[in-house]
């Protein structure tokens, strides 16, 4: 039986960002190598490759391309997305990882995990161990980061370490050539310029204090409306009865025969 999922952020603080939000220029630019990756995925064709043969371009075309992040052959001082073997786990090493890197300083923010289009992600797949959300957390672990990134190029998962494995965002790749909204949350969300911004922390952590912040306050108007109808439900068990009114009123001897003729009584 499948395990249901449910989003990282809470979706009313994504909307609300997302909706002032405008895709930036490139992504036009994209477009076509983003249909071409949903039409070899859509028509099965991508399935008949080995992973090792198409990531490297499915990374570049989309984190490079449309999410703007930059190799150390673009970028002659500092560069966002490193693909050397910075965290090992079980002899593999992560596919790559996204943060800041210049002259031997490197600051991680994300780490990269990428599978073949076959992969379940959530399960053992082609002999490993372990799941590919499994190892990237590894990976997180080691290195370590908060943010973790699972990709099958059929789809794009984005986690965050001190979260649940049921807690993430999902993008299909075939959605994402055909749907502006769900792209414009994708580019939101992992867009270079908010994830590795040169001079303050990823949007990432701001959404999740967000997130928590509706979620408690959320908690609390439950709580207060269940603490009302709690104490509405006992004023009303305090409200005294008809036949409790006149069984108190009556004098000593003729309880007995309300007593007698009360709805109870007559039911034994």
């Amino acid at each position: 039986m499948a395990v249901e999922s449910k989003p990282l952020f809470h979706p009313e603080v994504l909307r609300e960002q997302v909706r002032s939000f405008l895709l930036p220029e490139q992504t036009a630019a994209w477009q076509p190598k983003l249909e071409h990756w949903a039409r070899i995925i859509r028509t099965g064709r991508a399935d008949k490759f080995k992973e090792t043969e198409l990531q490297p371009d499915f990374l570049t075309d989309f984190f490079c391309g449309l999410l703007g992040y930059t190799g150390p052959a673009e970028a002659a001082d500092t560069f966002t997305l490193s693909r050397e073997g910075h965290v090992e786990v079980d002899g593999e090493f992560a596919d790559a990882v996204l943060g800041h890197f210049h002259k031997g300083k490197e600051q991680f923010v994300a780490v990269l995990e990428g599978k073949g289009t076959r992969d379940p992600l959530d399960r053992p797949f082609a002999g490993r161990r372990m799941s590919a959300v499994d190892q990237a957390y590894r990976y997180a672990i080691n290195l370590p980061c908060d943010w973790i990134i699972v990709t099958s190029m059929r789809e794009t998962r984005l986690y965050y370490k001190g979260a649940h494995q049921r807690a993430y965002e999902r993008f299909e790749t075939v959605r994402l050539a055909t749907d502006e909204a769900l792209l414009k949350r994708f580019v939101f969300l992992l867009g270079a310029e908010r994830v590795v911004p040169e001079h303050r922390e990823c949007h990432l952590y701001e959404l999740l204090r967000a997130s928590e912040t509706v979620g408690r306050t959320l908690s609390n108007q439950f709580y207060a409306r269940y603490a009302d109808s709690h104490l509405v439900n006992q004023s009303h068990a305090l409200v005294p009865t008809e036949f409790e009114l006149r069984w108190q009123s009556a004098p000593p001897p003729a309880r007995n025969l309300i007593t007698l003729s009360s709805p109870a009584a007559k039911r034994t």
